[in-house]
Parts: structure tokens; sequence; C-alpha cells
């Protein structure tokens, strides 16, 4: 049964078939006339035509009238109901099913919404998990998680008791704040270094405002340890570039952070050491680290950018409803009370493989077959080999279809990240960092 996962977050919606990202779509909608975009086409043309903009609908999704709305577009669902459909119609002929992953801040009104929508779309849902369970599944944690995760428009943090399931506590907004306000802090903040460097100001033209709206996410997410960074942009055939640093940066989140931090610490039980699984979405913020670091017991995990996908693929006979009813998923079972090897915060690269309640080094290398019912060890057959190249743990597969990386199929060679999830014959190993090791 093909299945299709719809992972909600209007920073940007993953869409999946059978474990293949299809699209990532943000959550922007624009009314050019009387036509209306959603999506990536939308989120492309916000600084173009920016008369009629909305990027609330998904974390407000209601039926309240817009006050700007018309006939096509009433309220917050209609918008949602647009986006949705677009995102189904192209892989309607792929997928016999589908999951929706939610963020912790939808209630029943809004999940019901949902499936509303779904059902007029002809979209076949048969399950509904919360995010947050569903991308701790399979990872080395503590007693308690936290998850913390970005939206356009706010910053959650869910808590999570790990006693051989998986099960979600509550949920809070740390700050209703979220990427829209960052990204447009850092677009005035680069646009500053433009007039002050070369007297050029991409905000004053709408087609450079919207190339410096469009490069800035992938700009972000891929910032590195540097003190400055280079931003590029093209004005006809004139190409101006800037150095901009971290400290100009880091004043777009100074009023954030604190309040990141202070939550964190609230919800960490006396005495005892937490897990804080942080979302792929706050990929390349400057200073975040610093100051999560900040925070004592916490072991620190950055979760790759398809955990959701690939961690509900590994569970989905316990998420997809077998009779019809859909349930809304709030816990999963593991059978891991408590990892022995846990994450070290000191590194994010993988030293270990995790299976079942057991850390395995990878040590010169392992050549994995079929039958892990005795861990991953060497095999005269290996289905795969991991070793290290160059202190970058590799995943190498001779041949497809028989081994998954994060519910997609392995081919050739891939460098693993910790938080990865391969499957062998249903059998699911997490790449873990064990403290103290290397």
């Amino acid at each position: 049964m093909s299945i299709a996962v719809f992972n909600i977050n209007d920073a940007g919606i993953q869409v999946s078939v059978e474990g293949d990202l299809v699209r990532t779509s943000p959550g922007y909608a624009v009314l050019d006339g009387n036509n209306l975009l959603t999506g990536e086409e939308a989120s492309q043309n916000a600084k173009l035509l920016p008369r009629w903009t909305n990027n609330r609908f998904w974390s407000q999704l209601n039926v309240n009238p817009l006050a700007n709305g018309n006939n096509q577009i009433r309220h917050h669902a209609d918008l949602a109901f647009a986006h949705l459909e677009a995102l189904w119609q192209p892989i309607a002929s792929s997928a016999e099913t589908a999951v929706f992953v939610v963020p912790g801040y939808y209630g029943s009104d809004n999940l019901g919404l949902l499936l509303g929508m779904s059902q007029e779309a002809s979209i076949p849902v048969r399950g509904i998990v919360d995010s947050a369970i569903v991308q701790a599944a399979d990872l080395p944690l503590r007693k308690t998680v936290l998850h913390l995760d970005i939206h356009l428009h706010s910053i959650t943090l869910t808590h999570i008791s790990n006693t051989g399931t998986l099960a979600r506590r509550d949920v809070k907004t740390v700050i209703e704040s979220g990427l829209f306000t960052l990204q447009d802090r850092w677009s005035n903040i680069i646009a500053d270094q433009f007039i002050q460097t070369t007297r050029f100001d991409p905000m004053h033209n709408a087609d450079t405002e919207q190339q410096l709206f469009n490069k800035l996410p992938d700009w972000i997410g891929s910032l590195g340890e540097a003190n400055a960074h280079a931003f590029t942009l093209n004005a006809g055939d004139t190409e101006h570039s800037v150095s901009i640093s971290n400290d100009s940066l880091l004043k777009a989140c100074a009023s954030i952070y604190p309040q990141v931090v202070q939550a964190i610490r609230n919800e960490l039980p006396a005495g005892e050491t937490a897990t804080l699984l942080v979302s792929h979405r706050f990929a390349g913020f400057p200073g975040l680290k610093s100051s999560l670091g900040l925070i004592n017991n916490l072991e620190i995990l950055d979760l790759p950018e398809l955990k959701a996908i690939g961690s509900t693929a590994v569970h989905r006979d316990e998420i997809v409803s077998r009779d019809g009813a859909v349930q809304h998923i709030l816990q999963i079972s593991t059978g891991n009370e408590q990892a022995q090897a846990t994450a070290s915060p000191a590194t994010n690269k993988p030293s270990h493989l995790l299976w079942q309640h057991q850390a395995f080094a990878v040590g010169s290398g392992l050549k994995i077959g079929e039958d892990l019912s005795q861990g991953p060890r060497n095999s005269d057959n290996p289905v795969c080999t991991i070793y290290k190249r160059n202190d970058q743990m590799v995943l190498e597969t001779p041949t497809s279809g028989s081994v998954e990386i994060n519910g997609s199929a392995a081919e050739g060679t891939q460098d693993l990240k910790l938080g990865d999830v391969i499957t062998i014959s249903g059998e699911t190993i997490s790449l873990i960092a064990v403290a103290g090791d290397g």
C-alpha cells in the first residue's frame, strides 16, 4: 500500500510518497488578480505582488471571516484547502493512502477542519500523528525528552515522556514570533549592509527584494562556523556582494534566544539529564548552539531534515488506521525505556549504531547482512557496509531496494548524520554519538 506523508509545518510542508520527498512547500498565499497562488509559487511572488498576501492560514486554521476576503477566499480554511489540494493533485495517482504529521498546537477544531478539507479534496487520509512524537521515535533518549520546533509565526516546545512508550505530555508556545519575523529581520540587516557597503538598496526594487527573500532560507541554513558570510544579489547586469557578520545576524535573535533557554529550563526535571531534539529548521541559526549550551543537564540532538517522514514510514502500522477511523496519535511504542548509550552534546557526528537497546561500535567498518537477529554484525552476504571515511560515517549499498535510510531507498554511497534511521528487513538501526567516544 503506497503511502503519502504530509508533514505540516507552515515554514515548509514536506510531501513524500513512499519515503521519497516530492516537495517542500511554504504556507504562503498570494492573490494575483483573480488567480490564487499558493506554496512555492506564492512565496516566490510575495514581494512582487504584495497587495494581497497571507501566510497565517495554517497556523490559524479556522473559518473566521477574513477582513479582506472575497467570494473566492472567505477564511483561512479556504486558503489551506487550496494549498492542500495543490499538493495532493500531482501525487494522487501515486498514493493509495495518506498520513498527516501535524504540529502540537493543533487542537480538535483544527484537526476536524483538516479532515474535512481532505475529504473534499478526495485525499484518503488514514492517520494523523503528532510531529514531535514521530520525530522522537527510534532515537537514544533520556526519560524526559523535549522537542524544539519553529514555524512561520511561533516557536514551540513539546514535552515527551519516555517509558518504553513515547507519550506527549505538554505543548507550549515559547514565543509568538517565528521564521517569518526572523527572516524579515535578517533581510533588513542584509539590506542595510548592502546600503552601507555598496549604496545599493535591494529593498528599493521589488525584483531584488524578492531575490533576497528567495535566497535567504538556504543561505541561513548553510551558515557554518565562520565569523562572516558572503551574500550576493544580481541587479540587471550588475552583481552586488557584501560580507555579513555573525554578530549582525545575531541581533535578530537577541530577544528570542533567552526566552527559548528559559522555556527549556522550566521543563527540566531536578537532578536528571534530559534530551533536547532540535528541528532541522533551526539549521544555521547564528548563536543558537551557544545559547543552548548554557543549559546544564541537557543532551542536544539535531534532527535530520527527513526524520518525520522516515519515522512515519517505520511506524506506519501504529499510525495508519485499519478500520477507517482516523485517530490522532500522541504516543508511539518504542520498547526502549532509556537508551544506555546516549547522544553526546559535545559532538554532532555519529559514533555508534543503536539497535534495540545496544550500541554497536563501527570500528574499521561493518558489513551488515539482512539478518539482524543478533544486531548489526559482519556478514558474508552484506546488503550494506557502514564505515568511517575522513571522520565521516558512510553508508554504502551495492544494490538498491533492501536498505532504507529515513524511509527512503538507500542507493550508492551516502554520508550518515546523527539521528539517521537505517531500516533493513523491517529492523531499524539509529545513528548515535556515545559520550567519550573518539
